[in-house]
């Protein structure tokens, strides 16, 4: 089996494995993501008496309400999710680990991870959708891109009217494509690095529709892209990167914290913020070169 699974791996560039994510992790992330939205929309009195009400569709009207009338609270939820205990207990699970391990071809003692997300797509909001690119243009850390992987977690069943991810099976054949970075629409728009289509013509495209408890895993240099959410739910799901830091191509990455600003600001008045920066971006707290 696991001759049969490496193999699938290595010559795919992915592998869908059903089932592999304990419930239990699922509910306790979905669980947060409820009680941050009642603590930015003071809106818990709508679900009185619901048991579960984060698995009910009122919750994905309320969501999509939210985040058309109050975009910046929307956004605070987003950023508290990044480092929410629950989202790190879900993708550091053994069922994860291991299965990237098993990618890989390494040690779980082997890897590192990078920049876990919680993904809130709401319909028909494309600012963060990416067209067709490789991860390895926007997480560079092993050179050759074939030693790291994304991990990808629905959270709820994901149909194509979802917006399913596509993935082009091979195209990690294809290498580093080192490609040239799109100018930004503005601010609220993700930043593109795109794949040609001279080579996204050359690949099959498959839509991975999913559901709740799969864990999906492909190559950093994978053609993929975001599909359009046409339905009336959020996308949720999980992203997250996994690096073999142990290889003679890897490179440590600075990890410097982000504030929200629009939080911030809401704070100061009733709480002493002088010390948080004015900026989004902290300072390391210590050099070694001076």
């Amino acid at each position: 089996m696991n001759d049969d699974f490496t193999k699938s791996y290595n010559e795919n560039g992915y592998v869908i494995l059903k089932n592999k994510i304990p419930r239990s992790r699922i509910d306790s992330l979905l669980e947060n993501t409820f009680k941050l939205y009642c603590k930015y929309s003071n809106g818990s009195d709508d679900f009185q008496g619901m048991q579960d009400p984060w698995n009910t569709e009122l919750f994905h009207r309320k969501l999509i309400e939210f985040r058309k009338t109050n975009p910046e609270d929307f956004g605070a939820i987003y950023d508290s999710l990044k480092t929410s205990l629950p989202l790190t207990q879900l993708v550091t699970d053994d069922n994860v680990v291991d299965n990237v391990a098993r990618s890989l071809q390494v040690k779980p003692s082997d890897l590192s991870i990078s920049e876990p997300m919680c993904r809130l797509d709401v319909p028909s909001d494309q600012r963060n959708a990416f067209d067709w690119h490789q991860d390895r243009s926007y997480f560079p850390q092993n050179r050759d891109g074939l030693r790291g992987l994304v991990c990808w977690i629905p959270l709820t069943d994901i149909t194509e009217e979802m917006g399913a991810i596509h993935i082009s099976p091979k195209s990690h054949l294809e290498g580093n494509l080192k490609l040239a970075q799109k100018s930004k629409q503005d601010s609220l728009h993700s930043t593109q690095i795109p794949v040609p289509n001279e080579f996204v013509k050359k690949y099959e495209d498959i839509i991975v529709q999913s559901n709740v408890g799969d864990l999906i895993l492909f190559n950093m240099l994978v053609f993929h892209r975001s599909g359009k959410n046409t339905s009336n739910q959020v996308r949720l799901a999980i992203q997250a990167r996994f690096h073999t830091s142990t290889a003679d191509d890897f490179i440590p990455f600075e990890l410097n914290n982000y504030y929200n600003p629009y939080i911030k600001h809401k704070l100061e008045e009733k709480y002493d913020c002088s010390d948080i920066p004015n900026n989004k971006r902290q300072p390391p707290v210590a050099r070694y070169d001076s």
